[in-house]
């Protein structure tokens, strides 16, 4: 299907009878939104086509738009018209915001700690792929050939060692907090001991200052006497 017509089977909407109304979108490229795509539209396009296919603004509800009339991030065709009424596109829709959302929720709640451990546990369960590597570019991109598994465990090992560096990232701040913390008390008992040795030189200075007068008045009246 050229980029110039709809993708959708049945869809008569071309770049030259759109109207002004009416808009083509191209494909999601995050792996999640493309999902949710695919189960709505496996069988309603010949050809999908992630790079090259378009789809009219005819098959997006409303809330799927922000004020300039561009799709939302999560914006999923749920309309046909072409068709008839899609309630069962709508319902595929429904379910899977719900099971996202439920899975928000279960998330929210665990802890980092908690999350890597289990991520860790999933981890050993799951058996590798022995060839991965065959699969695999020197830059970590999988063969357009490659299959799901090993695209997969591509990702895996990618969100592991990027787990790790986090970790590490961690600790690190951890570690450079708790020097700071150290310095700042360091620097507090500091200053108080240079506090209390200036107290000490003051009481010394009067200390001295006390003799001086005791001194001079003794120098005053020596020269009293002398005077007689």
């Amino acid at each position: 299907m050229a980029p110039g017509n709809c993708v959708v089977k049945g869809c008569k909407t071309t770049l030259f009878n759109k109207g002004l109304a009416t808009n083509f979108h191209p494909c999601p490229t995050s792996l999640e939104m493309r999902n949710r795509w695919l189960q709505i539209l496996k069988n309603r396009c010949t050809i999908l086509d992630w790079a090259k296919s378009r789809i009219c603004s005819k098959h997006f509800e409303n809330k799927h738009f922000d004020a300039q009339r561009k799709l939302k991030p999560n914006a999923i065709p749920t309309l046909f018209p072409a068709m008839g009424p899609d309630s069962a596109s709508k319902t595929i829709a429904k379910n899977t915001n719900t099971s996202s959302s439920k899975l928000d929720k279960a998330l929210s709640r665990m802890t980092q700690s908690e999350l890597m451990s289990d991520i860790k546990l999933t981890l050993v369960r799951m058996k590798e792929p022995i060839n991965l590597s065959v699969f695999v570019y020197d830059d970590i991109k999988c063969l357009p050939d490659a299959p799901m598994e090993a695209k997969l465990w591509v990702l895996i090992k990618k969100q592991e060692y990027l787990n790790n560096m986090l970790t590490e990232a961690v600790v690190k701040s951890n570690k450079n907090l708790e020097n700071l913390q150290k310095n700042m008390t360091d620097t507090k008992s500091g200053r108080k001991e240079m506090e209390q040795n200036i107290e000490n030189y003051k009481y010394v200075i009067k200390c001295l200052q006390e003799k001086q007068a005791t001194l001079e008045e003794q120098v005053e009246i020596l020269t009293a006497v002398e005077a007689r």
